[in-house]
């Protein structure tokens, strides 16, 4: 329909200059001077000419009597009483035409209709590119899955606006939901560690500009890792959601929280990463508040956490640092939290440790340590010393214990307290302990091979080894390689491995006795673990830590511990080790109490290979041939 509309105008117009043209000619008709004219004026006689009115279809002639000549037809200008007076209709048109006012009225008209024409083309392209933009914006709407209410017209303006505001609310939201997302990590809904750090530079900033001081709280999980082993990944994140909904509270609570205007997230909190999360605090008025929120932090993660029908107690470690006292910097204040809150760990976990520059000295020499500990692992510049155990009835030599020695070219004598565990955290005990173990076989090898064939070596596995390797078929592949009897050979295990020990390792461990290795389970007391569990452990020997055998002869408590524990041992068919026996008072002690073995200063120092070949092997070779052992010399050690 609205294509025929400047057609119609069209015509209206053509029709209603017709009728102009028809006025100004009736206009001319009735101005003709009949004397002096150029128009061609002819006089027909009444009786013999035929007058015929011009037909309606003719809107410039219309109400005018036609004579119709052949050559031309004349227009009637004027009836006498026996003739009609004509003029030449062609040329009354054209001075018609001609005159100023309809030459002025043809140039309105065609100037009106080309502004009109054109004026309905811009219309129309408009509406076609409207109609384009709502075909566009309706394959967005789909593309997005959004419902807009139906316009009267789906093509128009209206419709074209629908869609468009839905879709700046969509964008807008989708921007919202982006920014936030990249800032927010997916487990917990809290900031992650980027954002986290770039509020606090914000705020270190305008700290520095106010001369306000400012702390952070580094909030480790203790036990997290025992959760995610003995529940699944699934229960962990739980209990880390739980986590982060009770550090939210105590922000509320402490009037700490500060939301981020733009993603409404919640900035003086983050989780940083695995079980680590941070507390910032903008404004340290008084210190002792923030030694106060801390405690609420680990009151409220020392609650139970209950997922279905399971209750699980963790607790955590938090490190404290402040700003301006202990850095100047995000990172800097956040790795010195994270340095105080390893000290909160070391130091029993469960608690809280402010940062000192005395931590940051232990840190540098962990980390001096550990890299060292790399290139000693990688070029193997370790030796192993041999502790003898012996039988307290004739002192003869029950096993020898290896033990690992690592002298540094600088620091000299590092003691295994101090490298082992930096070994164990970072897992290059997986690496120290394959060599430790071919070691400690091929020397008891040759050993056995010299005539101590009923004298075993014994070697400490770690937690990390007995997780990370299939202990089974690794230790069954030393003995293979260097030859010793499965039956020389015994693993020493700490009681809190043990109570950590999966179903799976202590079915291997168990297949390692049936191969007839012995299982000794090492600082016996130190654990926690309860004495009827003995019974279920695959164990042949419990070494008793030496902090007991040290109170025994001063502490009656102790004394009825270790006796306790000598005669359960003893009813389990177990063999009792004492370790630390370094007094004779000890020594007869133990003996007294039924335990079999004892180890430590009194017996002998941790010798050499060298030395131990010379004490057993040179000068007892009849002995050693017909008894498959030695007794080991007390007094010369």
């Amino acid at each position: 329909m609205n294509k025929f509309k400047p057609l119609g105008f069209i015509f209206l117009i053509i029709i209603l200059f017709c009728f102009c043209i028809n006025i100004g000619l009736t206009n001319q008709i009735n101005r003709i001077n009949l004397f002096s004219t150029s128009i061609d004026i002819r006089n027909f006689e009444i009786t013999n000419t035929s007058l015929d009115m011009a037909p309606w279809y003719n809107p410039i002639l219309n109400g005018h009597y036609i004579i119709e000549q052949p050559t031309a037809d004349f227009l009637l200008i004027k009836t006498t009483d026996t003739q009609f007076v004509a003029a030449d209709s062609s040329k009354l048109i054209i001075m018609t035409l001609a005159s100023p006012i309809n030459f002025l009225l043809l140039c309105i008209l065609i100037f009106g209709s080309g502004l009109y024409l054109r004026r309905e083309r811009r219309k129309r392209h408009y509406k076609n590119q409207i109609a384009e933009l709502n075909l566009q914006a309706n394959s967005l709407l789909t593309a997005f899955n959004l419902q807009v209410k139906p316009a009267e017209n789906p093509l128009g303006v209206s419709s074209l606006s629908q869609s468009i505001n839905s879709l700046n609310t969509h964008v807008a939201n989708y921007v919202k939901q982006t920014q936030t997302s990249i800032c927010q990590d997916k487990l917990t809904l809290l900031i992650d560690r980027h954002a986290y750090i770039e509020h606090i530079d914000r705020q270190i900033n305008h700290a520095n500009q106010e001369e306000l001081k400012c702390a952070l709280l580094f909030i480790d999980l203790d036990g997290f890792k025992q959760v995610n082993d003995s529940f699944g990944h699934s229960f962990g994140d739980e209990i880390l959601v739980q986590v982060a909904s009770r550090l939210a509270n105590v922000l509320r609570h402490h009037k700490l929280s500060n939301i981020n205007s733009a993603n409404q997230l919640e900035q003086n909190l983050s989780r940083l990463g695995g079980d680590e999360f941070s507390i910032f605090i903008e404004l340290l008025d008084d210190s002792d508040r923030v030694v106060e929120i801390a405690k609420h932090v680990l009151s409220e993660l020392e609650k139970d956490f209950v997922l279905g029908n399971k209750i699980v107690k963790i607790s955590a470690s938090i490190g404290i640092a402040a700003y301006p006292e202990s850095a100047s910097t995000p990172q800097a204040l956040l790795q010195l939290a994270d340095v105080a809150m390893y000290r909160a760990k070391s130091d029993g976990k469960g608690i809280f440790k402010v940062y000192s520059p005395e931590m940051g000295n232990k840190m540098r020499r962990y980390h001096y340590l550990l890299e060292e500990l790399r290139l000693a692992v990688a070029c193997k510049d370790f030796y192993l010393s041999f502790q003898p155990i012996v039988h307290v009835e004739d002192c003869m030599i029950d096993y020898f214990e290896a033990l690992t020695r690592w002298d540094h070219p600088v620091e000299g004598m590092i003691p295994p307290s101090e490298f082992i565990p930096i070994a164990e955290e970072s897992n290059l005990i997986l690496e120290l302990g394959d060599w430790i173990m071919l070691e400690s076989c091929r020397q008891m090898a040759a050993w056995h091979n010299a005539g101590m064939r009923k004298v075993k070596i014994s070697v400490n596995v770690s937690g990390i080894q007995l997780k990370h390797r299939d202990i089974y078929d690794w230790v069954m592949k030393k003995l293979k390689k260097t030859g010793l009897p499965a039956t020389s050979l015994m693993l020493e295990i700490t009681e809190s491995t043990f109570i950590k020990a999966s179903p799976r390792i202590i079915k291997e461990l168990s297949r390692l006795r049936e191969e007839g290795i012995t299982i000794a389970i090492d600082d016996f007391g130190t654990g926690f673990s309860s004495l009827s569990t003995l019974a279920d452990l695959p164990i042949d020997v419990i070494k008793i830590d030496r902090s007991f055998i040290a109170q025994a002869n001063k502490s009656q408590k102790y004394n009825d511990i270790l006796n306790t524990i000598s005669e359960l041992g003893q009813k389990l068919g177990l063999k009792i080790v004492a370790e630390g026996v370094e007094e004779i008072g000890q020594f007869e002690l133990v003996k007294k109490m039924g335990v079999s073995s004892v180890q430590g200063y009194l017996v002998s120092r941790p010798e050499s290979s060298v030395n131990v070949g010379n004490k057993v092997l040179r000068n007892n070779t009849s002995n050693l041939s017909a008894s498959g052992t030695s007794a080991w010399d007390i007094f010369s050690s």
